[in-house]
């Protein structure tokens, strides 16, 4: 019986434990980044690109009118922050200065920006509306 007792309280106690540990845990600055300062290039990166994929996501639902012109540029600036705050940290590990582009870089879209139809692979107009893609990507 108190074999069975022990075992009962350690598992009650590593179950409140668990549950417990956010509470004792030391909170995070207010308005800081939550990756820290000399985090590796790996961590950088991913924050970069999770950046990124808000900002899309929030680009594509404004567009489809679920978020309000407001919210849409109010999450657009926190992750471009973010996203700036990556590419910053990722320059200054890697040594170096920003890297001169020639041209606009060539953007792999899905859906068009003014109608929101899917677009075929390689498309450089948009089925639904005509809008020329190539005057959007630069």
């Amino acid at each position: 019986m108190s074999l069975a007792f022990a075992l009962g309280f350690l598992l009650a106690a590593g179950t409140l434990l668990f549950v417990g540990w956010p509470l004792f845990a030391a909170p995070r600055e207010e308005g800081g980044s939550s990756v820290p300062a000399a985090a590796s290039p790996e961590v950088w990166e991913r924050q970069k690109l999770e950046a990124y994929r808000a900002i899309k996501e929030a680009e594509f639902d404004f567009q489809m009118g679920k978020l309000d012109e407001a919210d849409f540029r109010l999450v657009r600036e926190r992750y471009a922050a973010k996203a700036l705050e990556a590419i910053a940290a990722l320059e200054q590990l890697r040594g170096e200065e920003a890297p001169a582009r020639p041209q606009a870089p060539r953007v792999a879209m899905s859906f068009c920006p003014q109608c929101g139809s899917r677009l075929p692979r390689g498309a450089k107009f948009c089925p639904g509306c005509g809008l020329s893609l190539a005057a959007v990507a630069a």
